[in-house]
């Protein structure tokens, strides 16, 4: 990891603490300790074994759930692992966004699944021995340690687990609607810890575009940390997710719509596109990531943007970089439709090649861009 690299300008450093401080102030409806308490008692699962889908058993269930309640317990682990990466990089800010922010709010998402899972027979010890185990284990941060390491980090696994309750959520629903309930609380509250994320992301890569190969490290690299915490139900997630109703297209957008906000524009998102190539030695087609790289070079902005229209254009979000309609007068529309018409051609071409996949979201994580030959 090229650590000694991150550098971000006073200015930067100065907008991401104001960022902090308005989260801090407005932190939006926050989970309290004792909230879920009052829903507890009605919680009865053994309606939801009756309504799963096909694909889904008794076991099936409560190894989603122990997913859920395992991932969830370890907050202060993570938290100590970011932290100790925020003082090491002098982020203040990040270090009380996480302290403040992310740990006290988290804290709270594992309660829900103890109480569901008691409902269907587990035991209290059993459980809590399981919580004990997790807590205590050597969990070992993967995907970088410099601040926008960690932030891109936060956009991948609070999208990824807030899709986790989501589908939750829709399996509970019909059956045992308090229970939804909680699962829906954990997951809006993962939404805006996604955006969080994404937004200092952005104002990283803002003040020093260099960065862009720190956050392709990120989305290289990732690793859901259930992989190390619960392999015994991170191993099946890829079996279970399509009974869920998992929409695989719609979270590969979504992530790609996060991680194109945070770089704010196509040239750039073409830019990181161009250095996930390079980090993992992928080609376009028939062209090398160097060869491509040194001709995108040579037509700086316009070339990048391409790449990053195409990859846009790949997950359906091509309405992202269309023209503004105030462009549209006639002098620029005269001007423009050659260009445009062989700008298209070339991007759908490119489009083409690029062969995003999200693999098994809440198995591994990892954002992997390859090619078709």
């Amino acid at each position: 990891m090229r650590i000694a690299s991150y550098h971000i300008p006073h200015e930067t450093e100065r907008r991401l603490d104001t960022l902090v401080g308005r989260i801090e102030a407005h932190p939006g409806d926050m989970i309290a300790p004792g909230e879920f308490e009052a829903a507890q008692q009605p919680v009865d699962l053994r309606a939801v074994l009756k309504t799963l889908p096909d694909g889904l058993s008794e076991t099936d269930f409560a190894g989603i759930l122990k997913l859920a309640l395992l991932t969830e317990c370890a907050t202060e682990t993570y938290g100590a692992a970011f932290r100790e990466r925020a003082v090491r990089f002098e982020a203040p800010w990040l270090g009380r966004f996480n302290d403040r922010v992310w740990v006290p709010d988290e804290l709270t998402h594992h309660t829900p699944y103890r109480t569901m899972l008691l409902s269907m027979g587990f035991s209290a010890a059993e459980l809590d021995r399981a919580i004990r185990e997790v807590q205590q284990a050597n969990y070992i941060h993967a995907g970088g340690d410099s601040p926008v390491h960690v932030t891109t980090f936060g956009i991948v696994q609070e999208y990824l687990t807030d899709n986790w309750h989501g589908l939750i959520a829709d399996l509970l629903r019909r059956a045992a609607p308090e229970a939804a309930y909680m699962a829906t609380r954990i997951k809006r509250r993962e939404t805006l810890h996604t955006v969080w994320y994404r937004d200092m992301v952005a104002l990283q890569v803002e003040g020093n575009p260099r960065l862009l190969p720190f956050v392709a490290e990120a989305l290289v690299g990732f690793q859901m940390p259930g992989n190390q915490l619960a392999p015994q139900f991170q191993s099946q997630v890829a079996r279970w997710m399509p009974s869920m109703g998992a929409d695989f297209e719609r979270i590969t957008r979504d992530l790609v719509r996060y991680i194109h906000g945070a770089m704010g524009d196509a040239a750039t998102t073409g830019r990181l596109l161009m250095s996930i190539a390079t980090e993992k030695d992928i080609t376009l087609g028939p062209v090398s990531p160097r060869v491509l790289e040194a001709a995108v070079n040579r037509l700086g902005g316009p070339g990048y943007g391409l790449l990053g229209e195409a990859l846009l254009e790949r997950v359906g979000l091509s309405y992202m970089f269309r023209a503004h309609p105030d462009r549209q007068d006639r002098a620029y529309a005269l001007y423009s439709r050659p260009y445009e018409r062989v700008r298209a051609l070339l991007r759908s071409w490119v489009a083409r090649q690029i062969d995003l996949r999200i693999g098994t979201p809440a198995a591994s994580g990892a954002l992997s861009v390859s090619a078709d030959a």
